[in-house]
């Protein structure tokens, strides 16, 4: 899946962070061109979602505060579905190079690039709760009605696979580098296990699921990716 409202942030960046974006953005935006116009329309859009969640965003709110016309949303988006896929698909794109960037950043054990890995998903979709959902829940939570653009479907389609193959290759040097064998659909198996076990974490820890919401406190969010981190190391054998 599922990198950050806006470029990457610290995982210490939490809801209440987008008006601040939002005003930051329109003191900007009253002085720019159709472009610079739907380029801001976009940020504040992934800024609202990010952390609000689809539903809070609203197209005549934004061009309020970016002080530019609503007409700009039809123009570039054909209206507010195409904004929300728009700002998705831009978040999306991001979310996975702070993973890259981070795994790679991890140093040279690849266990290390793993749980690198592992940690920053878990810490961005705590601190993007509202992108995460519509990102993982597309139909239900991205607000969407009926088809999503194509173009926007796309990008998320093509992001995805980049992200799981990532996340393939990863656990595929781990056991590598610990003298297993991996054939390519054991470590496609297991690139869906570990994702499947950070994805479910990761949103029980956002406080978006309603029985686990109680979870979303520091101890016990530090108990259970210790959990999970360990999990993780016996199950790809390292």
């Amino acid at each position: 899946m599922g990198l950050q409202p806006v470029p990457p942030q610290d995982s210490t960046t939490g809801p209440h962070h987008s008006e601040h974006q939002l005003a930051q953005t329109a003191g900007s935006a009253k002085e720019l061109g159709h472009n610079e116009a739907r380029a801001a329309l976009v940020e504040a859009a992934l800024s609202v979602i990010s952390t609000e969640g689809a539903a809070a965003m609203h197209p005549k709110e934004l061009c309020i505060e970016l002080g530019i016309s609503r007409s700009l949303v039809n123009f570039h988006f054909d209206g507010r579905d195409g904004l929300v896929a728009e700002a998705m698909a831009l978040g999306y794109e991001r979310y996975v190079e702070e993973l890259e960037r981070v795994a790679g950043a991890a140093g040279p054990d690849p266990l290390d690039r793993l749980l690198a890995w592992v940690d920053r998903q878990i810490d961005w979709t705590i601190a993007n709760p509202g992108l995460a959902a519509a990102l993982n829940f597309q139909r239900e939570a991205s607000s969407i009605v009926g088809d999503m653009q194509p173009d926007a479907a796309a990008r998320l389609e093509h992001t995805g696979l980049r992200n799981f193959e990532n996340l393939r290759f990863l656990v595929g040097a781990v056991r590598e580098s610990r003298g297993g064998s991996v054939d390519a659909a054991t470590a496609a198996l297991d690139g869906a296990m570990v994702g499947w076990l950070t994805l479910g974490l990761s949103v029980w820890l956002s406080g978006r699921h309603i029985p686990t919401r109680m979870l979303n406190v520091p101890d016990q969010v530090e108990i259970a990716r210790a959990r999970v981190r360990q999990m993780i190391i016996s199950m790809v054998g390292a």
